[in-house]
């Protein structure tokens, strides 16, 4: 009976552990900072199950520190260092996704379930906006077909002067 009673309580300590770091990271998911007041392992449980991306491009991991520190020295909770826009949900936000800077349900992206608009050759390709980040730039296009020019060029010289070469006679010594 006692065994059993310890190793429910070791089972339970990981999974409320977790779930209390999960809260921490709820709440800096929610506004880019860390509102509310939690017990002091929560902080780091929090800081271990961050996720790596969010930890190398997000200012999450400094968030959490700052907050552990301030609920160290019993003052408020600070100022957020990154501006998530709450009032306007980002790529990669719970709200979006599929990343595509919409959230899911206001996207209008085809293939949705309950879009009915036919499925044809241009239902999948969108508008094309060269200046976004993810774009194939247009001068890499240019120089692109610059150097497929000057290749055709430089081969269809060395062809013709091959055959060229073919074609004259013999030296006659």
């Amino acid at each position: 009976m006692l065994l059993g009673l310890v190793l429910a309580v070791a089972a339970a300590g990981p999974a409320a552990a977790s779930a209390c770091g999960d809260k921490v990271i709820d709440d800096w998911y929610d506004d880019g900072r860390v509102d509310g007041s939690y017990e002091l392992h929560c902080y780091d449980d929090a800081i271990d199950a961050l996720p790596r991306d969010v930890k190398d491009y997000s200012s999450a991991k400094d968030d959490i520190e700052r907050a552990l520190q301030n609920r160290l020295n019993d003052k408020p909770a600070p100022p957020a260092t990154t501006d998530p826009s709450p009032d306007e949900p980002g790529v990669g936000t719970p709200e979006d996704l599929d990343g595509d800077g919409i959230p899911n349900e206001e996207d209008p992206s085809p293939g949705k379930p309950g879009d009915d608009d036919g499925g044809g050759p241009e239902a999948g390709a969108g508008d094309v906006d060269t200046a976004a980040a993810d774009s194939v730039p247009v001068p890499l296009l240019v120089l692109a077909g610059l150097a497929l020019l000057l290749v055709a060029a430089g081969s269809a010289g060395y062809i013709t002067r091959r055959l060229q070469a073919r074609r004259l006679p013999p030296p006659s010594s």
